[in-house]
Formats: structure tokens, sequence, C-alpha cells
């Protein structure tokens, strides 16, 4: 995935530039994949990375939220696209004569079944990242919600 990213423009100026762009837009797509919905969230997701997570995306540390929320407004929407369509392409099946396409890999594992045929129950909760709610009292108080917390996820009615 970090070399299909590489392939879009960087739009910034190449003086002073501290973060690879195809690091900073991993950052962002996985963020994002598990539930970030805004600058603010996909800053903190990074900021809960350890340093080996950072080094294997080619960043020595987390970009703050500014930076990466410049990086957005500057960057080609429609060369991220094109690359994001072409990554999520590859990542594609064909299930019972449907295309498809499998983004957590939970039934490519054999999640999906037990071995005495039983079906699993899959929680959301599960693919969140330990102290990422807000009503956690373990993590400090954040301004972002987890898609994942029932706590915090308001019910619209």
């Amino acid at each position: 995935m970090l070399e299909l990213l590489a392939t879009v423009p960087d739009p910034r100026d190449p003086r002073g530039v501290r973060y690879a762009l195809a690091g900073m837009l991993a950052v962002a797509v996985s963020a994002v994949l598990t539930g970030a919905r805004s600058f603010t969230a996909i800053g903190e997701w990074a900021v809960d990375l350890s340093s080996q997570q950072l080094s294997r995306l080619g960043l020595g540390a987390a970009p703050e939220e500014s930076t990466l929320r410049k990086l957005f407004t500057r960057l080609d929407a429609d060369a991220l696209d094109r690359v994001l369509g072409a990554w999520a392409w590859t990542r594609t099946q064909v299930v019972d004569g449907r295309r498809v396409i499998a983004i957590d890999g939970k039934t490519v594992r054999g999640a999906r079944t037990r071995p005495t045929g039983r079906r699993r129950t899959w929680s959301p909760r599960s693919t969140s990242r330990p102290g990422s709610c807000s009503d956690n009292s373990r993590s400090p108080r954040r301004a972002t919600r987890s898609l994942a917390c029932v706590t915090c996820s308001p019910v619209s009615t």
C-alpha cells in the first residue's frame, strides 16, 4: 500500500518536509478504516501508534492534526481516489458470482464459524484501539468518539 500511496503527487514544498507523504496518507487511511471521522480523530489515532508502527510506515514521529489538515487541503483528491480505488480493487474476490471486498479479513481467517459449526459473535468494540473511547476511565478525555463504543455513540431515534 505504501508503494501505491507514494505515487500520489506531493503538493508540499520539498524544503522543510518532515514526514513522508506515503506514511502520512497510510496513517490517515488506516485511521479512517478504524472509525476516525475527523482530522482530530486521525491525529489522536496517529499519536497512539507505537514508534515501531510509525517506523513501518516510514515515519519517525506521529504527524500533528494540523499537519494532516494542511496536507489534505492541498492534496490532489482525484489522484488519491484513483490510488485507493486501485488498492481496493486488488483486494476483491469473486464469491458466488459477485465481486466482493473483505477489508477486515475475518472470513478469510475463518472467524465466521467456530470448529463446532456455530457462528461467532463479532463485536465492533474488538476492532477499536485500547483507550480510544472517551468514556474509558483509563484513557484521557478525548474530543472524538469511537464508532465502536456503545456508551459514546448516540443512537438516533
